[in-house]
């Protein structure tokens, strides 16, 4: 629960924390429909993206953040048995379509599944979908609370009440004029759909490991980095490692990572990683 207790987590041998990418693509998806570009029709899989989404995995904590509209297919490819949490980063279509295929994850464990979002989120998320926040009398619907957050907050364990807590920190980040939040998770910290990172989130990034930015194109665009302005603000951070997500048609990935510098690379559909812990 929000500002509640926190012991610390170590989750792999090494402390870190595993990570997999569900989906690295804008909110058309990649391949977009009837596009016959050589990304669209390329036989790279890394070149198939489905929309942004995410689980950490931290000791047996499972963490998703965002459930676009192809969270079914993703938790089908890449199988993950339980979710303690959501994080929302914001109210946009593709990052919170698929809210209704947490379902699954309600059927084992009847406790209420806590989501996370700023409260510009909280209540579009009420609106979308008010038979689950609001109604609450069809007898089917999946439990989930819904938490305003801004401050710090802490994770727990669905399944086991004794078991250390996770703290996560929101760290807010534009997206045009939209504020959102991006996360940090122990030595990870995820920005999604970012046009401008304000200077004391800056200050919240120092020390981490590993980092997953998006960055949709080469050209300019009024609601996200650029892939220059991605590399710029990820030399400025300095993590260990820095994927990139959210990409559009315009980047082959192949061609496009081989420019990238060390210690950058694409993010893709599927890729596993763990961080180095502390």
């Amino acid at each position: 629960m929000p500002n509640g207790r926190c012991r610390r987590l170590k989750t792999t041998s090494e402390g870190g924390l595993t990570v997999t990418l569900l989906g690295t693509g804008t909110s058309t998806g990649v391949p977009v429909i009837g596009c016959t570009c050589r990304v669209c029709t390329s036989d790279d899989p890394r070149d198939k993206r489905r929309r942004c989404s995410a689980v950490v995995r931290a000791g047996g904590i499972h963490l998703v953040i965002d459930t676009g509209p192809d969270f079914r297919a993703q938790a089908l490819e890449h199988p993950f048995g339980r979710v303690d949490a959501v994080l929302y980063t914001h109210h946009h279509f593709d990052h919170v379509a698929g809210l209704d295929d947490l379902r699954p994850y309600f059927y084992r464990n009847r406790r209420a599944i806590p989501c996370y979002a700023k409260p510009e989120t909280a209540q579009v998320l009420r609106q979308s979908f008010p038979y689950i926040f609001e109604d609450g009398t069809y007898p089917g619907v999946v439990k989930l609370e819904l938490h305003e957050v801004e401050a710090p907050f802490t994770v727990e364990d669905r399944y086991d009440a004794d078991a250390p807590s996770v703290l996560v920190t929101p760290l807010d980040v534009r997206h045009g004029r939209l504020d959102i939040h991006g996360y940090r998770i122990g030595d990870f910290a995820y920005l999604t759909d970012t046009s401008f990172i304000p200077e004391s989130t800056f200050e919240k990034l120092i020390g981490i490991d590993t980092l997953v930015l998006s960055a949709l194109r080469p050209e300019p665009h009024p609601m996200h980095f650029t892939v220059r302005e991605a590399i710029e603000a990820a030399e400025r951070i300095g993590a260990r490692q820095t994927y990139f997500i959210h990409m559009t048609h315009n980047l082959l990935h192949a061609e496009t990572n081989a420019e990238l510098p060390a210690g950058i690379a694409l993010g893709y559909d599927g890729l596993t990683f763990e961080t180095l812990g502390e």
